[in-house]
């Protein structure tokens, strides 16, 4: 596994895809800025790394989590719902098994604590601004409240300057579309669904599962 690396200029995030732009327009914008530090990754030289040898076993939906408890897994999942949300016909987040992606890759030992540390600390101030919205947690929010807590979560600057949500935003984001775009060994992109949506032909050589018993196919 690798590290996402921070796109410099990221597409709008916001789930209603305003001002027109269509989920393909926004995936393919995504892959112009942010994939080509990330997606491309997976369709180009990730493949011949070596880390790259290893499966990303997923977390299954009702399993223990292998980073998170409950209630972040609640939270960081509805989190991946608005970032890309599923619609008719174009498959989302939640399709893909994003957070059961997101939970095993953070436990991958290439990635760093300071990524595992960004993301739950996102988990944890989305819950807090959805308290400050009366509501026990981040998921048990509307979804238009949702869009609103991470979008002051993504503009608020620190007194130090730095914007924590927004590299929190960069990093879910990375993660999603590792899930969206990469070759289902790699955990994601169950039954080569994003591909299929996207219209996309993987190249070849592709990389080969580990011998640990597990096959993309056999997800559900």
């Amino acid at each position: 596994m690798h590290e996402p690396h921070a796109p410099q200029e990221m597409p709008p995030p916001a789930p209603e895809m305003p001002g027109g732009v269509s989920r393909r327009a926004f995936l393919t914008r995504a892959a112009a800025g942010a994939g080509v530090a990330t997606v491309s990754w997976f369709w180009g030289q990730g493949f011949t790394r070596p880390e790259r040898a290893a499966d990303v076993e997923p977390t299954l939906p009702g399993a223990p989590g292998k980073t998170f408890n409950e209630r972040e897994w609640r939270t960081l999942e509805a989190a991946c719902d608005r970032l890309l949300p599923s619609s008719p016909g174009s498959p989302g987040a939640r399709d893909v098994n994003a957070i059961g992606y997101l939970d095993a890759v953070l436990q991958d030992a290439t990635i760093s604590r300071h990524s595992r540390a960004v993301i739950l600390d996102g988990a944890q101030k989305l819950d807090a601004r959805a308290k400050g919205m009366g509501a026990a947690e981040f998921r048990a929010l509307p979804a238009t409240k949702q869009d609103a807590a991470i979008r002051v979560f993504e503009t608020f600057r620190a007194k130090d300057g730095s914007h924590p949500g927004h590299v929190w935003l960069e990093r879910m984001l990375g993660y999603i579309f590792e899930a969206f775009f990469g070759d289902p060994v790699h955990g994601g992109n169950p039954d080569e669904i994003g591909w299929t949506w996207a219209g996309h032909k993987p190249g070849f050589p592709r990389p080969k599962p580990s011998q640990k018993g597990w096959r993309p196919t056999e997800r559900t």
